[in-house]
């Protein structure tokens, strides 16, 4: 027996040829799918936005704006200049919900931010502690940075 006839046919049953096209095959319920699309590790390397000619003009345009700079960052300034802006306003037009439900949003936002400086502050400090014990010398070099860093700072 040569190899070439044990790979040609792999057993398995199969409708009788008389039968092929006019019912499907019952184990075509186990077979994988043919068009199979899974997400891999979501999440994982940050938020996966696409960009196509269905939902913008200039793709390629914009895919370059949001390298060089984030929608996060381009929502950001536009908050800080509508803020400047509203500060400005009599404080009779400043009481418009709108604007109030505006400053709730950016009060949110600057919450999570501190929040996300503090835990990377933490975790700074969990990883001096470790190089104080594993490394003194390198955490003597990197404590001496980081106080001239916080006394010009100050």
């Amino acid at each position: 027996m040569s190899s070439d006839s044990q790979l040609s046919n792999p057993p398995g049953w199969d409708w009788p040829s008389w039968m092929k096209g006019s019912m499907p095959n019952p184990l075509d319920f186990f077979a994988a799918p043919r068009n199979f699309v899974q997400p891999i590790l979501p999440g994982w390397f940050g938020s996966v936005i696409n960009i196509t000619e269905q939902n913008s003009s200039a793709p390629d345009t914009e895919r370059e704006i949001v390298a060089a700079q984030s929608y996060g960052r381009q929502l950001g300034r536009v908050m800080d200049a509508l803020a400047v802006l509203i500060a400005d306003l009599p404080k009779a037009k400043q009481d418009a919900t709108a604007f109030k439900e505006f400053a709730k949003i950016r009060r949110e936002i600057d919450d999570i931010k501190a929040q996300a400086a503090a835990r990377r502050l933490d975790r700074i400090a969990a990883d001096l502690a470790t190089l104080k014990e594993t490394n003194p010398k390198e955490y003597e070099r990197l404590a001496a940075t980081l106080r001239e860093a916080v006394d010009g700072a100050s």
